[in-house]
C-alpha cells in the first residue's frame, strides 16, 4: 500500500508544485492535498514550508508534511488484514544551498519521516553550475536512505533497508524559445523490500491451499533516462513534453510519457495548464497472479499491485492566480487518474481523483 500511494501522489501534476515556487527572496506556503479513489482509499496531506534567503546568498528551506491515510483496499483487505485501518505519517526536513564559485552552488538536503511501523532518513548533498556563458546547467546530487521496517504487534520485527541514489541533470538552451533537459538516474536498493504484513496464496491443484509471508529479493537496480523539451508555443503560450525508460535487475522495464500546456492569462497574473500522462510497465519477473506450491513453495512470491504488469493514466489541470495583495500566490491542482493491472485475479483497475491547494506568500 504505501508504495502504491507513493506513485498515486506523485503523478499529480508537478506543474503546481513548480509554480509554487521562486528562485529568490523568502516565502512561506501552505498546501493540502486529498487522494481518494473508488477502492475506499483516502489519503489527506497537509503541507506547510518555508524558505528564507540570507546574506551571501545562503539559502535555507524547511517543510512539515503529515499524510493521513484511511484505507479499506481489497489489496489491504485480502492480503494485509481483513480490517481498514487508518495510518498516519509525519515529515520534516531542511535544506541549504550556498554558493561556492561564479555561478556554481552546493546543497545538502535531511529528511525524516515517521509512521507506526517504518522510520525513514534520507541525507542528500548536490552541487549546480551554470556552464557555456550561462547557456547550459549541470547539477550532479546523492542521496542516502535509511529506512527501518517495523510490524505492528510484533516489538520483534525490525528490519533495515538501505537506498543509494545518484542523479545527473542537464539543461541546455536550445534557442530564445526553448530549453533541453536530460536526466539520468542510477537507484541501489538492499535490504528488506517486501510488505511485512502481506501473505501470497499458495494452491495446489489449482485451489488455494495455504498462505505464506510474501518474499522478494534483497537487492534491487535500477536506471532510468528522461529526455524533456520545453518551449515557448506563442507569446502567451507554453509546453513540454518527455518520455522516461527505467529497467530494473528485477525484470521491470517501464515507460512514461507527459505532455502539458500553459496559457498565461491578465498580463502573467493567471496561468492555466491542462498535462496527459501515461506510464506502461511489465512485471517483475517473480510475480504471477497466483502461486502453485505443488512443487514446493516459491522462493519469491508477491501480490503488490506495482511490482506486476500495470499501466496508469492521468489528465489534469493546474490554476495559478497571483492576488493583488503582498504578491500571493494561489495554486489549485486537480488530475483524474486511472489504474490498471493486467495480472491481478482479485482487482483489474482503480480510478482515483487528486486535489491539491497550495497558497505561497512572500515574506
Amino acid at each position: 500500500m504505501r508504495l502504491q500511494l507513493t506513485i498515486a501522489l506523485a503523478a499529480l501534476l508537478h506543474a503546481g508544485a513548480a509554480w509554487a515556487q521562486v528562485d529568490e527572496g523568502s516565502t512561506a506556503a501552505v498546501g493540502l492535498r486529498v487522494y481518494a479513489d473508488d477502492d475506499h482509499v483516502t489519503v489527506w496531506t497537509p503541507s506547510a514550508r518555508a524558505a528564507a534567503t540570507l546574506p551571501r546568498a545562503v539559502v535555507v528551506d524547511v517543510h512539515a508534511v503529515v499524510d493521513a491515510v484511511s484505507a479499506a483496499s481489497i489489496d489491504v483487505t485480502s492480503s494485509a488484514s481483513p480490517y481498514a485501518f487508518d495510518e498516519r505519517r509525519v515529515e520534516g526536513g531542511v535544506g541549504v544551498a550556498v554558493p561556492v564559485a561564479a555561478y556554481q552552488q552546493v546543497g545538502a538536503t535531511a529528511i525524516v519521516s515517521d509512521e507506526h511501523d517504518y522510520t525513514s532518513l534520507r541525507l542528500g548533498g548536490r552541487w549546480r553550475a551554470e556552464l557555456a556563458r550561462r547557456n547550459a546547467t549541470l547539477e550532479v546530487a546523492y542521496t542516502a536512505g535509511f529506512d527501518q521496517v517495523g510490524r505492528v504487534g510484533d516489538p520483534s520485527f525490525a528490519r533495515d533497508r538501505r537506498e543509494h541514489r545518484g542523479v545527473v541533470s542537464f539543461t541546455q538552451i536550445i534557442d530564445r524559445r526553448g530549453y533541453l533537459d536530460v536526466v539520468v538516474e542510477g537507484i541501489r536498493t538492499t535490504g528488506y523490500q517486501a510488505n511485512p504484513y502481506r501473505f501470497v496464496p499458495i494452491t495446489m491443484g489449482g485451489a488455494a491451499a495455504y498462505a505464506l509471508p510474501e518474499v522478494v529479493p534483497d537487492t534491487r537496480d535500477a536506471v532510468a533516462a528522461l529526455v524533456r523539451v520545453r518551449r515557448a508555443l506563442g507569446v502567451a503560450w507554453f509546453g513540454h513534453a518527455d518520455y522516461r525508460l527505467a529497467r530494473d535487475t528485477w525484470g521491470i522495464t517501464s515507460h512514461t510519457g507527459s505532455a502539458r500546456v500553459v496559457r498565461a492569462l491578465a498580463d502573467d497574473a493567471v496561468l492555466v495548464g491542462a498535462e496527459l500522462r501515461g506510464y506502461l510497465q511489465d512485471g517483475a519477473s517473480f510475480h504471477r497472479a497466483s502461486y502453485a506450491g505443488d512443487a514446493g513453495a516459491p522462493a519469491w512470491r508477491t501480490r503488490e499491485h506495482v511490482l506486476g504488469a500495470m499501466q496508469t493514466l492521468t489528465l489534469g489541470a493546474t490554476a495559478r492566480v497571483r492576488a493583488p495583495w503582498h504578491a500571493t500566490e494561489i495554486t489549485a491542482a486537480a488530475a483524474w487518474m486511472r489504474f490498471a493491472w493486467s495480472d491481478d485475479l482479485r482487482q483489474r483497475g482503480r480510478d482515483a481523483v487528486v486535489s491539491s491547494l497550495t497558497v505561497l506568500v512572500p515574506l
